[in-house]
């Protein structure tokens, strides 16, 4: 059994072969590339079967790996309440720091940071200003199929794809 590719070549092939061919041979092309077609329709089918088995099992890859998302956010919510559990009770104590030969244990102080309870009452130059400017796909997409010509765009057709239903 021939490679998908290779079918795809020879029908190639026949296809250029039959423009040119006379009445006779151009009846044995015909025949060809039905017989062809079957077997490529024949190879089509297999590797449709093959994608819809890894769509099942990429169904299953993300059914696990949501399933070990939510296995590792439980154990990182758990990490933390310990994690807190401890530094309140080492707070708590007046003990800010713990040894022992595998590892040490230090309570340190929390970092300034800055808490802005109302932004209007800030003075201007204590304001960053954020100004987002990007082309609106949508309205040139609409201009574009309503034939005005947009300098600077286009439209391109994607790559073609396969639907197995």
């Amino acid at each position: 059994m021939s490679h998908l590719y290779e079918l795809t070549g020879q029908f190639k092939e026949l296809a250029v072969l039959a423009e040119n061919a006379d009445e006779d041979l151009a009846i044995a092309v015909r025949d060809t590339m039905g017989a062809i077609e079957a077997e490529f329709n024949d190879k089509a089918l297999a590797v449709s079967r093959i994608i819809l088995n890894m769509d099942s099992d990429t169904d299953a890859l993300d059914r696990e790996i949501e399933r070990l998302q939510e296995r590792r956010r439980l154990l990182t919510n758990r990490q933390n309440q310990i994690r807190e559990y401890l530094r309140e009770n080492m707070e708590a104590s007046g003990i800010s720091k713990i040894s022992c030969p595998l590892f040490t244990i230090t309570l340190a102080n929390g970092r300034e940071s800055v808490v802005v309870d109302d932004p209007d009452q800030l003075p201007d130059e204590l304001m960053r200003v954020k100004t987002d400017v990007s082309p609106d796909k949508t309205a040139i997409a609409a201009k574009l199929k309503a034939g005005e010509e947009i300098p600077g765009a286009r439209l391109e057709r994607g790559q073609s794809s396969i639907r197995i239903k």
